[in-house]
């Protein structure tokens, strides 16, 4: 409703200009969270499948499946086989088949350290292979480049009308032109960053730009929250011809809180200057980690630890609200009859 709202208020002239109908998100956790505490569990990625959720999460045996149908109550299946010492996963339906990219955790400093595989049943996975890369552009262990080193991918776009070869050179203009597009951790063995790289097959990647820097690194702002830290995060692309992120960040750690940032390229993003969710929030299950956000629309689910050390995983709802409100009051009370209060 709100952007229906907005949008009218701009063609009737009572708002100044488009932007000013971009709308933030007011998230609000669960107050039962955990929701997801099987011993241990962390880094989810999620897909929903019709009225069917299924969740990869790691654990203490590895990569472990698990299926709900409201996103609140999880039924463990299993643990997935057929990968090499997998955690980080992040699991795409392609083709009517899963496909999975997750961190080798046995390795860091390598292209190798990131993996593919797929599966018919998210749970038995075989074609199990290090990702290749073009040149070093990707990783490239030297010195300290912010992308020496990786702890696995982020989010994955897939086009199934891009291009059969990757487009060269991999720029501003040529990236949404290529089948798969991937955002993934970069790290120097200490800061973590956000690195976006493309392929044709999901296997061999170039990295942006060749690699050179990252699209989202810590601001390095002494004081911000997430001063060099940035990390696994999901991407989306809403009706508002926007993409939206949702990241990892911290200062001295990459799990201090869940950040967002906007774009409208994919590439250049601008971030919100405070986090979403905090280990200073004073949540007792999330108060030593709070990170790994997976978004689905209007839902959120993301990792905690506790001061003992438990892992779990905990969700959230989000409700739209302007982000310039007080031009929305303005323009509602020109039209007349219309009162808007803002959600607490």
């Amino acid at each position: 409703m709100f952007a229906t709202v907005c949008v009218s208020l701009f063609v009737l002239g009572i708002l100044p200009d488009a932007a000013t109908c971009e709308t933030t998100t007011q998230w609000t956790e669960y107050a039962s969270n955990p929701v997801y505490t099987p011993g241990k569990a962390y880094y989810p990625t999620i897909l929903k499948e019709e009225s069917t959720y299924t969740m990869w999460s790691d654990s203490t045996a590895g990569t472990q499946m698990a299926t709900s149908t409201d996103g609140i109550n999880w039924t463990t299946v299993g643990t997935a086989t057929g990968l090499t010492s997998p955690r980080h996963t992040l699991v795409e339906k392609i083709d009517g088949s899963y496909r999975m990219w997750y961190w080798n955790s046995g390795l860091l400093y390598s292209i190798d350290a990131m993996r593919t595989a797929v599966s018919t049943d998210g749970l038995t996975w075989t074609n199990d292979q290090p990702l290749t890369q073009v040149g070093n552009s990707v990783i490239y262990n030297a010195g300290t480049n912010w992308n020496r080193g990786t702890y696995g991918p982020a989010d994955v776009f897939y086009n199934p009308t891009g291009s059969s070869t990757i487009v060269d050179p991999v720029d501003e203009a040529s990236v949404w032109a290529n089948k798969f597009v991937m955002y993934y951790d970069g790290t120097t063995g200490g800061d973590e960053s956000i690195g976006l790289a493309v392929s044709n097959d999901g296997l061999n990647w170039e990295g942006y730009n060749g690699g050179v820097a990252p699209v989202l690194a810590g601001t390095l702002v002494s004081g911000d929250w997430d001063y060099n830290y940035v990390s696994r995060c999901t991407v989306s692309k809403e009706n508002d011809d926007l993409y939206h992120m949702w990241y990892s960040g911290g200062n001295g750690s990459m799990d201090d809180g869940v950040g967002y940032a906007s774009s409208a390229d994919g590439i250049h993003w601008t971030r919100d200057a405070d986090s979403i969710f905090s280990i200073t929030d004073g949540v007792a299950w999330r108060n030593d980690r709070t990170y790994t956000p997976m978004v689905i629309g209007d839902e959120m689910w993301f990792t905690g630890r506790n001061a003992s050390g438990t892992y779990a995983i905990g969700y959230a709802v989000g409700v739209p609200e302007p982000a310039t409100l007080g031009l929305l009051v303005t323009g509602l009370l020109a039209l007349g009859g219309f009162s808007l209060r803002r959600r607490k």
